[in-house]
């Protein structure tokens, strides 16, 4: 924008403060100190000395690899550092029913058939020979089952290349690790509790006080105060969409037991009577944790549970309170909400991190100046709180799609309202099994088709494009796909040797 002599009046952000550490903190930290390395600018981190970070977030998702590429951050070190494991996806235990069990996959699953996707000549081969399950068909998949695990090169592509991976971390051992990082960047620490923040007549937050007298301004605020909101919510008011009545679990009990043996290279999440059950295998401990809805069972419960079910615990287990859905606006003037102060979604796809993760990648993608341009804070707004929307709905299709009824919990899934945005993916999906192009939904259409494959979800018909293929031929290929990739995978070191010659090569 020009002035009045034809100069540009907007001028760059130059100081930023972010409020909270933790998880949230050191991620918003990290990726804005590497996104302005070129440019004139501080950071400063204001930590509370006294609230402890939940440090329950210790499963991800692909993109967090991506994020450390990003940050420069050597996988060796990072792995070494922080307790770290591989995760290839994620086993769902009990959803469907109380005796099956299926995998969500990270990467693909088969090739593409005469231009049709793979999923429409499985689909026709299963309703003729039920033979294969979708996911003996990804690679990923194939490697956890065996507890095995392989990083594909791209300059040696194999069968097994199409897979992904996530991590699994301490989250305590997480935010230590970016904090160093941080402080070498240049990022200020402050340890001390705000006490207030102060706005000027736009609205826009000027500085903030501490308990310690110290008074801290800034360009721009990030609100990585967790669920306490202080400044998007306590000071700024922007207000939150319940989304409880979608997703009504509103608890999790959290407790770390010891290490597991073989060490699985995925999670697990267990359905139970009220709920679902997490199980995250570490290096040195596992974590695990009941997520519930305290309409139908109450801490005492869920703590009973939980224990019956860990073996060998070496933490108490911890109580944790929390509303699903998100902030109406997740950027306000000169504010940004970043992970529990933005919403909350549980953590039954690993998503929160991600959530921190693109909330910041997108805000320095559209870095603004001063003064800040409402149209790009509107467009970014748009674009998150589908995101959270996008999440939510397949969040859902996980309950929605439940043949359980054996607990109030699981009976009242039967009749609890679905966003209309879902009943629209699921009406379409019956018609031959097609899914809705979305460009921003994080999960893939082979992320959709395995839990709707695996919650017993099937169209009506499939595409009739497949007809015209041989499907002699691919019934011959489709056996000999699946027993090479079991041949694959057999030749691949276990999960815990893979960790261990990693380390030992760094």
């Amino acid at each position: 924008m020009l002035d009045e002599n034809n100069q540009i009046s907007h001028r760059p952000i130059k100081s930023f403060v972010i409020v909270g550490g933790g998880t949230a903190g050191w991620i918003s930290a990290s990726i804005l100190s590497r996104a302005l390395r070129h440019t004139p600018h501080t950071i400063t981190l204001i930590e509370s000395p006294d609230i402890p970070t939940i440090g329950v977030g210790e499963a991800t998702i692909p993109s967090f690899v991506d994020m450390l590429e990003y940050l420069q951050i050597p996988l060796q070190d990072f792995v070494l550092k922080t307790n770290a494991t591989f995760k290839l996806g994620i086993k769902f235990t009990n959803w469907r029913t109380t005796e099956d069990h299926y995998w969500h996959q990270f990467g693909e699953i088969g090739n593409k058939i005469d231009g049709i996707p793979f999923y429409q000549h499985w689909l026709k081969h299963s309703l003729e020979h039920e033979k294969f399950a979708l996911t003996d068909f990804s690679p990923a998949i194939a490697l956890a089952k065996q507890n095995k695990f392989f990083i594909p090169s791209p300059k040696q592509p194999t069968n097994l290349s199409k897979s992904t991976f996530a991590l699994h971390f301490d989250a305590s051992k997480l935010a230590a690790y970016l904090e160093q990082y941080c402080i070498e960047k240049g990022v200020k620490h402050i340890k001390a509790n705000v006490s207030e923040a102060h706005c000027n007549k736009d609205g826009c937050i000027h500085n903030l006080d501490l308990e310690n007298q110290q008074q801290v301004k800034g360009d721009f605020f990030i609100d990585c105060s967790g669920q306490r909101a202080l400044l998007i919510e306590k000071t700024m008011r922007i207000g939150y969409q319940n989304w409880q009545h979608y997703l009504p679990v509103d608890r999790a009990i959290a407790v770390q037991s010891e290490v597991l043996n073989p060490l699985p290279p995925y999670t697990e999440s267990i359905a139970h009577e009220h709920g679902w059950r997490w199980r995250i295998p570490l290096q040195n401990r596992t974590g695990n944790g009941y997520v519930y809805c305290s309409d139908y069972c109450n801490d005492d419960q869920a703590r009973e549970l939980l224990e019956k079910n860990v073996d060998n615990m070496i933490t108490q287990p911890r109580v944790l309170k929390f509303t699903t859905g998100v902030r109406n606006k997740v950027w306000h003037k000169n504010c940004l909400a970043v992970g529990l102060s933005s919403g909350f979604l549980e953590p039954l796809e690993s998503t929160s991190i991600y959530l921190v993760m693109r909330t910041m990648l997108n805000f320095v993608q559209r870095l603004p100046t001063l003064p800040i341009q409402q149209p790009t804070v509107d467009e970014f707004n748009r674009k998150i709180i589908n995101e959270y929307e996008y999440i939510r709905d397949f969040i859902v299709l996980h309950y929605c799609a439940t043949k359980r009824v054996d607990s109030p919990f699981w009976r009242m899934w039967q009749h609890n309202e679905i966003p209309a945005s879902l009943q629209k993916k699921m009406a379409l999906f019956s018609c031959q099994g097609h899914l809705m192009d979305n460009h921003y939904d994080l999960f893939s259409h082979e992320s959709w088709y395995a839990v709707l494959e695996g919650m017993g979800v099937r169209p009506d018909s499939f595409d009739p494009l497949v007809n015209g293929s041989d499907q002699g031929l691919i019934s011959e290929s489709m056996d000999k796909s699946a027993a090479a990739l079991i041949h694959s995978v057999n030749q691949c070191l276990d999960h815990n040797e893979y960790i261990e010659k990693l380390i030992a090569h760094r």
